[in-house]
């Protein structure tokens, strides 16, 4: 009996606090203004889900329930001798290095300066691959995409430390999907088509498929996709970045791609993060 009341007292106190964690931090809060509730988040502690993914990884429900994603935009780890890149030369200098690969964790500064193959060949080091675009917007749903928001890093004018703005993070627990620095994905424009699929002209989302990619835009602004905007050219071959970085403003968001930049581009407002299957 006694130890029954124990187990019993242990249960409430966990349900307690996280009840409390759900109503005192605004970092749960959806794109929708809607907090995840206490359940949602009592069964993500106790299921034991983000422990299969290794240290600075999410795992992702639903159907792609065997995916873990970087809760963080990846960063150089410990053996990369440029721990803040600088320039095009500061990822040289790392990926010169065998031992040098990205890592995912808080208050660092994410490393940019890397382009599309570089950003796949250095998730590939760390034994896992580029986000998909269908991963990386399931990954994103949820993240505080209101226009005028500065619950995320689109309102600056310098690349914040990961996890800094602790209100931008989605529903699968991940930080700074929206603004910050913008996300290769595993997805290229080709002449104007993304798989097979025509893609529309530059202008502001109005209709996106499942996977978040846009089918078409308008010169005015759309509510329901919260002002993203959408990049391309009818000529070429791009990769596409996801997100908006730090000074988009409203033009960032979960729907909003660049999908006119050249793969072999590198600039202080292009990082990644990475991905791998369970």
């Amino acid at each position: 009996m006694k130890r029954f009341v124990r187990v019993a007292r242990w249960f409430l106190v966990t349900i307690g606090i996280v009840v409390l964690t759900s109503f005192s931090v605004d970092a749960t809060v959806g794109h929708n203004g809607f907090s995840q509730s206490a359940i949602a988040i009592l069964a993500t502690s106790l299921n034991g889900k983000k422990s299969d993914c290794g240290e600075g990884m999410v795992r992702l429900g639903g159907d792609f329930s065997n995916i873990c994603i970087d809760a963080y935009e990846a960063v150089p780890g410990d053996a990369c001798p440029q721990s803040v890149v600088q320039n095009a030369n500061g990822t040289r200098a790392n990926m010169d290095i065998a031992g040098c690969k990205p890592v995912s964790v808080a208050n660092k500064n994410p490393w940019t300066f890397v382009n599309l193959n570089q950003a796949q060949e250095l998730c590939g080091r760390a034994g896992k691959r580029l986000l998909t675009n269908a991963e990386w917007y399931r990954a994103s749903v949820g993240s505080p995409d209101i226009e005028n928001s500065d619950a995320c890093n689109v309102h600056s004018n310098s690349v914040a430390l990961g996890g800094q703005k602790a209100q931008c993070i989605s529903g699968a627990f991940v930080h700074d999907m929206i603004g910050n620095v913008w996300e290769w994905v595993d997805g290229s424009i080709e002449n104007g088509k993304y798989n097979a699929r025509t893609v529309p002209t530059s202008g502001y989302v109005t209709e996106a498929d499942v996977d978040g990619v846009v089918t078409k835009t308008a010169e005015g602004a759309s509510v329901d996709y919260h002002s993203d905007y959408f990049w391309s050219s009818e000529d070429g071959v791009y990769g596409m970045l996801r997100g908006g970085f730090y000074g988009s403003g409203n033009d960032a968001g979960i729907y909003s791609i660049q999908g006119k930049t050249a793969p072999s581009f590198a600039g202080n407002a292009i990082g990644f993060r990475c991905a791998r299957n369970i």
